[in-house]
């Protein structure tokens, strides 16, 4: 299941916030401020990771701190030069605003249906010893590392700190927006054409690069992410069973959350349709409009 992260929640809301007032329900006290925005302690200790607040919680503070100022000082030049009012940036801001909004649907969804999705480690033998003779792997199947963090700076610390060889675990935990789903997924095979599917970009990586080699940092949905290449097996090879299960648990919860959402939304289609809130351009159309260029 791929969860919606924390950053594009508060993207959304963000950009929701252009359009209507805001009320501020966070009283706790402000560490610093720039213009009229302020960071607040409880705000800086809901982003920053547990592990770097166990190592010396007054420097995370401050680091923390640090960028948020020149990430507040960043945003209100690119405001005093109108940049928001750019035609490129409002269509890049509604594009993902639209694809939050969209993502948050089908997360609410999958919340709401858990015990449907939840798939037992029976149920997945069950549907390996059904399907054997089909498990002979058809592709090649790798194992990746997987980080994604909320900026820039995180990304490449990451990055630097993957290099010289520190914990993947402490590292999941000093920058990672989910620790605990990227490190179980670090320790699932997968196959080549399932891998990071959702980012292309990265998908892209994982074919090319080589063993322990990382790839260059993708910005994507929000957020950045990095991805390191640590195990394949060659198309043909029989699978481990005890690394193949948890990939088949992997594959039935999304589909069951597949068909949960597709149905949903597919109802969803059919009420638009019934009310006439469709149009959809006709063959002659289409063709007069890719002759006329609009």
């Amino acid at each position: 299941m791929h969860h919606i992260r924390y950053t594009l929640l508060f993207t959304v809301l963000f950009l929701l916030a252009q359009c209507t007032p805001t009320y501020q329900s966070d009283n706790s006290p402000v560490l610093a401020s720039v213009g009229n925005q302020s960071l607040t302690i409880n705000e800086a200790l809901s982003q920053i990771p547990g592990s770097v607040m166990n190592e010396d919680s007054v420097q995370a503070v401050q680091s923390f701190i640090d960028q948020w100022i020149e990430k507040q000082v960043a945003v209100r030049q690119a405001e005093r030069m109108g940049l928001q009012n750019s035609a490129s940036v409002r269509e890049k801001m509604e594009r993902l605003r639209r694809q939050i909004l969209e993502e948050a649907l089908r997360e609410q969804l999958l919340l709401q249906n858990l015990d449907e999705v939840e798939v037992t480690r029976d149920e997945a033998q069950n549907y390996y010893q059904a399907h054997k003779d089909q498990f002979i792997l058809s592709e090649r199947y790798v194992r990746f590392r997987h980080i994604t963090t909320r900026t820039r700076t995180d990304a490449d610390n990451a990055n630097r700190d993957l290099m010289r060889g520190d914990e993947w675990e402490d590292i999941l935990e000093r920058y990672s927006v989910n620790p605990e789903r990227q490190l179980r997924e670090s320790n699932q095979f997968w196959p080549i054409s399932m891998a990071a599917e959702t980012i292309p970009m990265l998908n892209r990586y994982l074919n090319v690069i080589g063993l322990t080699e990382r790839s260059p940092i993708h910005y994507f949905g929000g957020e950045y992410h990095l991805v390191q290449l640590m195990e394949e097996r060659p198309a043909g090879e029989a699978p481990d069973l005890e690394w193949l299960i948890p990939q088949i648990e992997e594959w039935l919860r999304l589909e069951k959350a597949r068909r949960i959402t597709n149905s949903y939304i597919r109802n969803l289609y059919l009420e638009a349709n019934s009310n006439n809130e469709i149009r959809v351009a006709n063959v002659n159309e289409i063709e007069s409009m890719l002759r006329s260029g609009n």
